[in-house]
C-alpha cells in the first residue's frame, strides 16, 4: 500500500510540473482616437439645423490624411494635415485642414515628430489661424451635405469666420503619431454651380455656427 501511495504522489508531482502557465503579455499603450462633431448649419434660404456626427454611430469614423508639396533644396517642402468625419452609410461629412508644416524633404520623407509637435503645440498661428484656401497657410473647412453637394470655406470671405484650437495633445502608439485637438469655429462655406434657369454660375452659402470638432491629425 505504501508503494502505491508513493507512486501516486510522484505521478501527481510529475503532472503538475508539466502544466504550462499562461504568460499574459504586458498591455500595449493605445491612443484614444474617439472623435465627435456638432454644429448649427443655416443655408441661405433660412432654417437652422444642428448636425452631430459621433464616432461609431451610423458608421461615422474619423480619418486623417495629408497633402504634401515636395520641393528640392534649398526650398522647404510643405504638408497640410486634414481630419475628417465621414461614413459609408451617409453623405454628410465635415473636414478641417491646417497647414502648412515646413520641413526638409531631402533628409526625411515626412515631417519629423519634433517638427510635427512644434507646429501643432508651440506655434501661435495654428492655435488661432487665419482661414486659407486649401489650408495652405492656415485653416479650411469642407462640408458635404446630405445630397452630396460640397461646400468650402473661402479665405476672402467678408462674412464672419473664426477658429481656435484647444486641448492640443500629442500622443503615439504602434499605429503612429497623432495630434489630438478640440477645434471651435464659426464660418460660411460656399459652393458655385451652374443655374440652368438663369444660365449663369451661382454662388450659394451655408453658415456654420457653434461648431465643435474633437478630432486628430496623424503625422
Amino acid at each position: 500500500m505504501k508503494k502505491i501511495i508513493v507512486f501516486a504522489g510522484a505521478l501527481i508531482l510529475s503532472l503538475a510540473s508539466c502544466i504550462k502557465h499562461e504568460v499574459i503579455p504586458a498591455p500595449v499603450p493605445t491612443v484614444d482616437l474617439y472623435a465627435h462633431f456638432i454644429g448649427d448649419f443655416t443655408p441661405s434660404q433660412g432654417g437652422t439645423a444642428t448636425i452631430e456626427l459621433t464616432e461609431n454611430v451610423l458608421g461615422y469614423t474619423n480619418t486623417s490624411e495629408k497633402a504634401k508639396v515636395i520641393l528640392p533644396p534649398p526650398s522647404f517642402s510643405s504638408a497640410v494635415y486634414y481630419s475628417q468625419m465621414s461614413s459609408s452609410q451617409a453623405a454628410t461629412m465635415i473636414k478641417v485642414g491646417l497647414g502648412s508644416v515646413l520641413w526638409d524633404a531631402s533628409s526625411e520623407s515626412d515631417p519629423g515628430l519634433s517638427t510635427f509637435n512644434n507646429f501643432f503645440n508651440n506655434n501661435a498661428d495654428p492655435n488661432n489661424p487665419n482661414y486659407s484656401n486649401g489650408g495652405a497657410s492656415g485653416f479650411e473647412v469642407t462640408y458635404r451635405d446630405g445630397y452630396g453637394a460640397v461646400w468650402t470655406s473661402d479665405e476672402s470671405s467678408v462674412n464672419v469666420q473664426d477658429v481656435s484650437f484647444t486641448n492640443i495633445k500629442q500622443d503615439s502608439d504602434s499605429t503612429g503619431d497623432y495630434s489630438l485637438f478640440v477645434c471651435n469655429f464659426n464660418c460660411y462655406v460656399y459652393r458655385t454651380y451652374y443655374d440652368p434657369t438663369l444660365m449663369v454660375d451661382v454662388t450659394d452659402s451655408v453658415r456654420i455656427d457653434n461648431a465643435v470638432y474633437s478630432g486628430w491629425f496623424k503625422r
